[in-house]
């Protein structure tokens, strides 16, 4: 060891150096040049520019549609101002999107056709003192695939693509930006990351891996994978600060140590132990005096997905250390429709709120792209377990060699780096195409029988049952399952089998209350629309515009059921909105109703059932959608629903109909633990109507029944009460859950009944407390801001009369006039 340190000092440091490269391209119709700097697409450009408007708003999507329609060129001017002396010089491209021809003073240097990996080429050769001039020359999807169904003799279908040249199949680029039933059609064209020029005079370090190879409380064993970007072969010697030196060979680039750590210090999931992480810092340094050092942060866990033959049919849940582990959480999906826009700080706030929502588990969507490093590091830091799709969607996709040699290389790529991290417990290789090939009509549709059929059914086993899992085993032990969901819904058995994407209500005839009964065996998606505050809606649209008809809001309602649908379950539960503004108030109860139903039936139904991930957590655009979270970051009635019922330890309603519930005691909490549950039963004015005491043990996926039928001498479903339970949470800290009942009609508290106050402002601190005095009883009252930035600890209450304090976070200081009550 101490002769390694010696030997380190002695070392030369090689040379390294970075340059960023400012962009501009060439307008193919107004024949000029256009700033874009060092990264972005062209329809960001335009709109920055004032050429284009933006296309959230209105109906400004259509006006993008023709930037489709030519070849861009981008441009970069860079100056050298000597020979490189370094031994490599290479240009890398984290994200360019997507088919693009790239030259380098005049010579043809590299050809891309991927958005989902970096590009890189090495250029020493092509470079000159002085002025260097790169340009790419990009052809977009639907021209670079124009003659695509000449070619294979049909049409591959892809119903999510709105184009009349569907092609989003055969492009490996984000799906959601061909159009989706919650996206705007936005196919950017450009560059998603800043491309640098690097020189060096030694291999770069391209890859770090840890996978576990054996696990128990006394030992892991533990293999490391170092890959460089040039084939090196040489002895070296790994220095460790953690695990010591051992001297090893570098084989093409690669070299693995094997590790054995006594008595592990593990990775658990939120809620489920520490999310202890390794911080080491490693050294390899070769016979021939080339070093490198860099830092490795890993975890120590396993994963296992359980897929048995059981009691009711067919498992589907996860094991992590060994322990089950009923899963929580929704699905992710791309924060914004230009990958260009999305910062760090944005996926670390969007983490952060899982955890805070007490997530233990994320889908990222397989429509979209694969993360950054920042989104795995975070989840990785708050024990967020993160199922990971593979990026294809709702479609089929073409099976010849260059399609199959495109996605190869995208796997050997982003399985590797994703699987560094402890939280990922699983890949999935495709949302919903299989089951699309099995009940979506795609033959009939699109003509597809006999060989095309044929070749279309062995496309997908190439890529999902041989490819997929042949790299994901190479790499890692990390379970793998070919697609989701496994069963779809419809016959009542088909519940008992795997993973469920149930769509039975919004895309059925199925009522409400289904979302609590229908079960599937892991339930990956299920969900409910609602609309997005007022504050959002003024972001692409003017009060004129607030009615369902209205073209603006005609055209932000990407799926074909959307407003019809809403409506229809909202009057079932609230009657006729008297206008636009409380359609939309009610849009966010009825969500947060209809997803609370699914979550309850979910958790009761354990351990039948393995999990439970909502549809979806956000958006990329401001519209109605599926989200708990709206474009802007803004919480509806369901975050704060899911807040709720996610808890460890939690009172959840089972709803056997709309007007007949039964309250548990539900905890996924690893410990055993006695729990003391006060019900207190009020009358509308405050009154205290009746009490009841609970106490009961639970451990791991239980519950406990609170039986508050006979609270009452009257049967609670004539009574207008509301009902509050009180408990110890797991962690030892105070919790309540409020349910209201309204059996009959009563007097809705007026504007007059009602004062509100900003209170215990701290400057410093950004925190206030909204001070809301009610004369009468409030039911679900919704508190919304006209300004941005406004974060509430709590929504969507029941208030008693008396006085209320929801706490806020802010970013200016906020004004009463700034805030708006609703309630019923």
């Amino acid at each position: 060891m101490r002769f390694i340190l010696i030997l380190i000092c002695l070392l030369n440091f090689s040379a390294f150096s970075q340059m960023e490269l400012e962009w501009s391209f060439f307008h193919p119709i107004k024949k000029e040049w256009i700033e874009l700097g060092t990264k972005g697409s062209v329809q960001e450009a335009l709109i920055a520019s004032g050429e284009l408007p933006d296309p959230f708003y209105g109906t400004n999507e259509e006006k993008f549609g023709w930037i489709e329609e030519h070849e861009w060129i981008f441009k970069s001017i860079f100056f050298l101002e000597s020979d490189i002396s370094e031994e490599f010089a290479e240009l890398v491209f984290p994200s360019i999107d997507t088919y693009a021809r790239i030259y380098l003073n005049d010579s043809l240097v590299l050809i891309t056709d991927n958005a989902l990996i970096p590009h890189s080429v090495q250029v020493k050769e092509n470079l000159r003192v002085g002025m260097n001039e790169l340009e790419i020359i990009f052809t977009p999807p639907v021209m670079y695939h124009k003659d695509k169904k000449k070619v294979i003799g049909y049409e591959l279908p892809a119903p999510n693509d709105v184009h009349d040249n569907a092609i989003a199949p055969y492009t490996r680029k984000p799906q959601y930006q061909f159009g989706w039933d919650w996206a705007l059609r936005m196919n950017t064209i450009g560059l998603n990351k800043v491309v640098e020029l690097l020189r060096y005079d030694k291999a770069r370090l391209i890859g770090k891996l840890m996978n576990v190879i054996e696990l128990s409380e006394e030992k892991a064993v533990l293999d490391f994978t170092f890959t460089f970007n040039q084939d090196i072969n040489d002895s070296i010697t790994c220095l460790s600060s953690i695990f010591g030196a051992e001297p090893l060979k570098l084989v093409n680039g690669v070299v693995t140590r094997r590790i054995v750590v006594d008595s592990p210090k593990l990775w658990w999931p939120r809620g489920q132990g520490e999310q202890d992480l390794y911080k080491d810092e490693l050294q390899i340094i070769t016979e021939g005096g080339d070093y490198w050092i860099f830092p490795m942060t890993f975890g120590i866990k396993t994963s296992e997905l359980i897929q048995e033959t059981d009691e009711w049919g067919t498992s589907y849940y996860f094991k992590i250390n060994g322990r089950r582990i009923f899963a929580k959480g929704a699905d992710y999906i791309p924060q914004e429709i230009f990958p260009a826009q999305v910062t760090d700080s944005a996926v670390e706030a969007m983490v952060e709120t899982m955890a805070e929502s007490n997530f233990n588990m994320v889908r990222v969507w397989g429509g979209g792209y694969y993360p950054d490093e920042v989104f795995f590091n975070k989840c990785d830091e708050l024990g967020i377990m993160v199922w990971e799709d593979l990026m294809f969607a709702c479609a089929m996709y073409p099976g010849d060699s260059v399609f199959l040699e495109n996605v190869s290389r995208e796997f050997e790529y982003q399985v590797p780096r994703i699987a560094a991290h402890p939280s990922v417990v699983l890949f999935n290789g495709n949302n919903e195409v299989e089951v699309a090939w099995g009940n979506w009509g795609f033959q009939v549709k699109y003509g597809l029988y006999g060989q095309s059929a044929r070749d279309i059914e062995q496309a997908y086993d190439d890529i999902f049952k041989k490819i997929a899992p042949n790299i994901i085993n190479k790499y890692t032990s990390i379970p793998y399952v070919h697609t989701s969901p496994l069963s779809n819904w419809g016959k009542m058995d088909l519940y008992n089998h795997g993973s469920q994407h149930y769509w039975g209500v919004w895309h059925g005839k199925d009522p409400l209350e289904d979302f609590g009964k229908k079960i599937g065996r892991f339930n990956a998606e299920y969900g409910f629309q609602s609309f997005p505050e007022y504050q959002t809606l003024s972001s692409f649209s003017e009060p004129a515009d607030w009615d369902l008809k209205s073209a603006v809001m005609k055209h932000h309602q990407k799926s074909y059921v959307g407003n019809d649908m809403i409506l229809k379950h909202a009057r079932r539960l609230y009657g006729e909105p008297e206008n636009f503004e409380e359609f939309v108030y009610f849009s966010q109860l009825t969500q947060a109703m209809a997803v609370s139903m699914a979550v309850a039936g979910h958790r009761l139904d354990a351990p039948r059932c393995g999990g439970t991930l909502y549809w979806q957590l956000n958006d990329c655009w401001p519209a109605p959608t599926w989200s708990s979270i709206d474009y802007f970051g803004n919480w509806k009635a369901l975050q704060y629903q899911m807040k709720k019922d996610f808890q460890d330890v939690s009172i959840v309603a089972k709803y056997n109909s709309l007007t007949e519930r039964e309250f548990f005691l539900v905890s996924d909490a690893p410990d055993t633990l006695v729990y003391d549950v006060v019900c207190t039963i009020h009358d509308l004015k405050g009154e205290v109507l009746g009490t009841r005491d609970f106490s009961t043990t639970l451990k791991g996926e239980s519950s406990f029944q609170l039986d508050v039928s006979d609270i009452l001498s009257e049967p609670l479903e004539d009574l207008n009460v509301l009902i509050v339970f009180k408990f110890k949470d797991n962690n030892g800290e105070h919790s309540y859950r409020q349910f209201e009942n309204i059996g009959k009609k009563y007097k809705k508290a007026k504007c007059t009944d009602v004062t509100l106050e900003i209170t215990q402002i701290d400057e410093e601190k950004r925190t206030a407390v909204i001070e809301i005095n009610a004369d009468k009883f409030m039911r679900n009252v919704w508190i919304s801001s006209n300004v941005s930035g406004v974060k509430f600890k709590t929504n969507f209450e029941h208030f008693l009369p008396g006085n209320h304090y929801i706490e806020i976070q802010f970013e200016e200081i906020p004004k009463k006039e700034d805030f708006k009550l609703m309630w019923l």
